[in-house]
C-alpha cells in the first residue's frame, strides 16, 4: 500500500466512486430502438440473401467460374486491405463465399445413403467434425474480422495520486534460481515505491504440506520455505504463504488477495520476467476508464517449445502462441471480449471484490473470472505490447500437461458456463467466448480428418462420396480459399500446416482428459506444468506410440491406394482425391513422428544475443575491456582478446560493468569464470553471476529483462517472410525431412517396445 495516507484515501475515495458508478443501471439498457431494429433486419437479409447465393446449384463449369472469379476478385481487393477497413470486410466475405459453396455442396452432394449403415455412419461422424470446425470458422471470422491495435497508456497526473500495485507471484515448485530472477525483476518495476508491493505466493511451503506425512516430503517443503523466505528478506519482498493448498492457483491468489489492498493487481506466473516498463505501459488505461478490470499483454518466450526445438523453428519462424497473442486477442478486444489469461495482465481491486475475488469453479481460473465481469458490465483492454519473458515446457510430456489443463478447463467452462446462455454477456461477447472454448474440441475433428482416407484406402468405404471433377470444383477452391484467407487474417503469425501439426500432436493425449471432463465437468484437478526440464539424449518421447502407429497406418493407406489404382482403372477418379487426402495426412504425420523423436536438451537457460561494450575489474586493480556477445538469467558470454588468457584464469571473481548507452544505465555484478574457449582468433568467455548483494542481483535482473525493443525485433524477424500454402508445405519439409535419418534408425527399438509392452 501507499506510504502517504491522504493520497491512499483519494484514490479510495475515487474508487469507490467508480464502483457506485459500476452499479447504478446501464445509461444505455438493452432494447431495441427502430433504429437497432432495422439494422438488426438488414444484417439478417443480407445474412439470407449470402447464403441463398452460396447455396445456388450451378453446373460444375459455372460453379468452377464463380469460385476462380471469387478468389481472382479477394485477392485483388486484398492489396488494398491494409488501408480500407471495406476492402478487408469484403476479402474475407468473398474467401467465406467459397468455403459456404463447399459447404452447402458438402451436405447436398457427398452423403452415404441413410439405409448403408456401414458407410453412413462413419460418413455422419466425418461430416459432424467438418459441420463443427466450420462453426469455429465462421466465429473466427467475426472475432478477428477488425482486430484493435492499441498504444502503451502510461499513468499521469501527480505519482502521489497513481493507484497502489500489489505484484502477485504465484509458486508451487519452482526452484530458488528461477523465482530470484523474477522476484528481482518485479522489484525492478519502474513504479513509485511506495505504491508497489510485491508478493511471492507460496504454495510449495503451505503448513499442510510441511505437516504432510511423508517425512522426506515434509522436510522437503520445510526447507524450500526457509529457503524462499532468505530469498525474499534478501530482495525486500513480502513472503506469503497458507495453511492449506485449495483451490489450486486461483485459491493462492485469493488469499493473498484478502490480506492485501493494492488499487490494482499485477499477475506474474513465477517463470514470467517482467520488464521495468510493464506499470508504466498499462496503468493509464484504468486511469482513463473506470469500468476498465483487466489490461491483459502477451506472453514472450525466450525459449523454444517441443515443436520448434526439435523442428529447429524457433528463430525461423513465428511460435504457436503468437498468432492468438497478435491476432486473436486484438480481435477479441474490438468486441470487448479480450480475456485474462493468467500472468502478464493488471486487474483492478474494485472489480475482483464484486465477484469475490478471482474465480475457481474450474481450473482455468483466468478466463472464468474474465467471463464473470464482463458479463457484470466490467471492461478490458488488450496491449499488443510483449511486457514479461517467460519459459515454455521443454518436453512433449510437459506440453500436453499443460494443454490437457487448457482443453479441460474450457470444457468445464462451455459445459458449466456457457456463454450462450450467461446473463450480462453481449452479443459479440457470446460469439467471442463461444469460438475460444469451441477451438479447445480440435482434439474431435483433428483424429477424424486426418485418418479418414483410411475407411476407403483401406476397406473400401465411401464415406465421402467425390470424384475428380467435383473434387476439382468445389474441394480444389475451397482448400485454396481457405489457406488464402488464413494467409490474409494470420500470414506473419502462423504460416501454413503448422495449425494443424500442433492440433494434431496434443489430439490423442489431450482427448482421454476432454473425454474425462464432459463425463465428469467438476472433476479435473489443477496440475502444475514442469519448467526447466532437460532430455539427456536423443530418443522417442514416451507419448510417441500413437504417432509411431498413425504414420504407419497411413503409410500403409497409401500403398493400398497405388494398389486400387493399379488394379481398379474404373475406380481411379475417386482413388485420385482420396490419395491426395493420405498424402497430406502422411506429411503432416510424419512431422509429427519428427517432433516426438525429441532432441537432447540440457540447456538450463535461454540466451539472449547482445553486442554491448563492459569491463572486467579485479582485485589488484586491474582491469580489462570486454564485449558482451550473449546474456541469460544466470550468466554472460564474453569476448576478449587471446592474450589476457593466464590473467581470467586466476580463481578470484571479477566485477563486471556494462557501459551505459542513451537508453540503459551502466550495470554492475560480480561474475565467476567457469570457460575460457579460443575461437575465432579470440578468446569466448563463459561466466556466472556472482552478485555480492541485493544491488547486484536488481541491476542484472533489469539488463537481462528489463527492456522489451529487442523482443519485439525479434519478434518481427521471425515473421518477415510469411510463404505462401506451397511455401509453408515446401518449409515444412525441409524441416521434417532432415531428421527422418535419425527418426527411422530409432524406429525399430521403438516399435519392439510397443510391441512388447501390448504383449500379454
Amino acid at each position: 500500500m501507499a506510504s502517504n495516507p491522504g493520497a491512499q484515501s483519494v484514490v479510495r475515495s475515487l474508487n469507490n466512486k467508480a464502483q457506485q458508478a459500476k452499479r447504478q443501471p446501464n445509461p444505455r439498457p438493452r432494447r431495441f430502438t427502430l433504429r437497432g431494429l432495422l439494422l438488426w433486419v438488414l444484417l439478417l437479409l443480407s445474412a439470407g440473401l449470402f447464403l441463398a447465393l452460396a447455396a445456388l446449384p450451378v453446373g460444375r463449369v459455372a460453379s468452377a467460374a464463380i469460385s476462380a472469379g471469387v478468389v481472382a476478385a479477394a485477392f485483388v481487393l486484398g492489396r488494398f486491405a491494409p488501408k480500407f477497413w471495406h476492402a478487408r470486410t469484403l476479402t474475407v466475405l468473398l474467401l467465406a463465399f467459397v468455403t459456404f459453396r463447399y459447404f452447402f455442396w458438402r451436405l447436398t452432394g457427398t452423403m452415404p445413403p441413410v439405409e448403408d449403415l456401414v458407410n453412413f455412419i462413419p460418413g455422419v461422424t466425418l461430416f459432424a467434425a467438418e459441420a463443427l470446425s466450420f462453426v469455429l470458422f465462421l466465429t473466427s471470422l467475426f472475432v478477428i474480422i477488425d482486430p484493435l491495435k492499441r498504444e502503451p497508456a502510461e499513468p499521469t497526473g501527480d505519482p502521489a495520486f497513481w493507484p497502489s500495485v500489489d505484484v502477485y507471484i504465484p509458486s508451487y515448485n519452482e526452484d530458488a534460481e528461477l523465482l530470484e530472477t523474477t522476484l528481482a525483476a518485479a522489484v525492478s518495476i519502474d513504479y513509485p515505491k511506495d505504491k508497489l508491493r510485491v508478493y511471492l505466493l507460496d504454495d510449495g511451503g503451505t503448513d499442510q504440506k510441511i505437516n504432510q506425512a511423508n517425512p522426506e516430503a515434509a522436510a522437503a517443503a520445510s526447507e524450500r520455505r526457509a529457503t524462499l523466505t532468505a530469498l525474499c528478506e534478501r530482495l525486500q519482498v513480502t513472503y506469503m504463504t497458507r495453511a492449506r493448498n485449495e483451490h489450486a492457483k486461483a485459491g493462492n491468489i485469493n488469499h493473498a488477495f484478502a490480506q492485501t489492498g493494492g488499487d490494482l493487481v499485477l499477475i506474474l506466473d513465477a517463470d514470467h520476467v517482467p520488464t521495468v516498463g510493464i506499470l508504466q505501459a498499462t496503468v493509464g488505461f484504468f486511469q482513463q476508464d473506470s469500468g476498465l478490470f483487466l489490461v491483459q499483454t502477451p506472453h514472450f518466450f525466450v525459449n523454444p517449445d517441443p515443436v520448434e526445438y526439435n523442428l529447429g523453428t524457433f528463430e525461423r519462424m513465428p511460435s504457436e502462441n503468437e498468432m492468438f497473442y497478435y491476432s486473436i486477442q486484438p480481435g477479441l478486444d474490438r468486441w470487448n471480449g479480450a480475456f485474462f489469461c493468467g500472468s502478464a495482465a493488471v486487474l483492478r481491486r474494485a472489480a475482483l471484490e464484486e465477484v469475490g475475488g478471482f474465480a475457481g469453479d474450474t481450473i482455468t481460473e483466468d478466463c472464468e473470472t474474465a467471463l464473470e465481469l464482463h458479463s457484470r458490465g466490467w471492461r478490458s483492454v488488450y496491449l499488443p505490447r510483449p511486457l514479461i519473458a517467460g519459459l515454455q515446457p521443454e518436453t512433449f510430456d510437459s506440453f500436453i500437461v499443460q494443454r490437457s489443463r487448457w482443453t479441460q478447463g474450457m470444457i468445464q467452462l462451455f459445459l458449466l458456463k456457457n456463454p450462450l446462455f450467461k446473463r450480462g454477456l453481449t452479443v459479440p461477447q457470446r460469439l467471442c467466448y463461444l469460438s475460444t472454448m469451441l477451438y479447445w474440441f480440435f482434439w474431435f475433428w483433428r483424429p477424424i480428418f486426418l485418418l479418414s482416407p483410411l475407411c476407403y484406402a483401406l476397406f473400401g468405404l465411401e464415406i465421402y462420396r467425390i470424384n475428380l471433377p467435383d473434387f476439382a470444383c468445389f474441394v480444389i477452391p475451397h482448400v485454396f480459399a481457405a489457406a488464402f484467407l488464413s494467409q490474409f487474417l494470420h500470414g506473419r503469425m502462423r504460416w501454413p500446416l503448422f495449425s494443424e501439426l500442433y492440433e494434431y500432436l496434443q489430439s490423442f493425449h489431450v482427448s482421454r482428459a476432454a473425454l474425462a471432463t464432459i463425463i465428469r465437468p467438476r472433476n479435473p484437478v489443477f496440475k502444475v506444468t514442469a519448467k526447466g526440464q532437460s532430455v539427456d539424449e536423443d530418443g522417442f518421447s514416451p507419448l510417441a506410440t500413437p504417432f509411431i502407429v498413425v504414420t504407419f497406418l497411413l503409410g500403409l493407406g497409401l500403398a493400398a491406394c497405388a494398389w486400387r489404382y493399379a488394379i481398379f482403372p474404373e475406380h481411379r477418379a475417386a482413388i485420385v482425391p482420396v490419395a491426395v487426402w493420405n498424402l497430406l495426412s502422411f506429411v503432416l504425420a510424419l512431422g509429427g513422428l519428427a517432433v516426438v523423436y525429441e532432441r537432447k536438451r540440457v540447456r538450463r537457460q535461454e540466451r539472449f544475443t547482445v553486442d554491448r561494450a563492459a569491463v572486467l575489474a579485479f582485485a589488484d586493480g586491474s582491469s580489462l575491456d570486454v564485449t558482451v556477445a550473449d546474456v541469460s538469467a544466470g550468466g554472460v558470454g564474453l569476448e576478449v582478446a587471446p592474450q589476457w588468457r593466464e590473467h581470467l584464469s586466476r580463481p578470484e571473481n571479477p566485477v563486471l560493468t556494462i557501459t551505459a548507452t542513451e537508453t540503459e544505465a551502466a550495470t554492475t555484478t560480480g561474475v565467476r569464470i567457469h570457460r575460457l574457449e579460443s575461437r575465432g582468433g579470440g578468446l569466448s568467455v563463459g561466466a556466472g553471476f556472482a552478485p555480492r548483494d541485493r544491488q547486484d542481483i536488481v541491476e542484472m535482473a533489469r539488463f537481462v529483462f528489463g527492456n522489451s525493443v529487442g523482443w519485439d525485433d525479434f519478434l518481427d524477424r521471425k515473421r518477415e517472410r510469411a510463404p505462401t500454402f506451397f511455401g509453408g508445405l515446401f518449409f515444412f519439409l525441409t524441416r521434417v525431412v532432415p531428421r527422418m535419418g535419425q527418426v527411422l534408425l530409432a524406429l525399430p527399438g521403438a516399435v519392439a517396445r510397443i510391441v512388447t509392452f501390448r504383449a500379454p
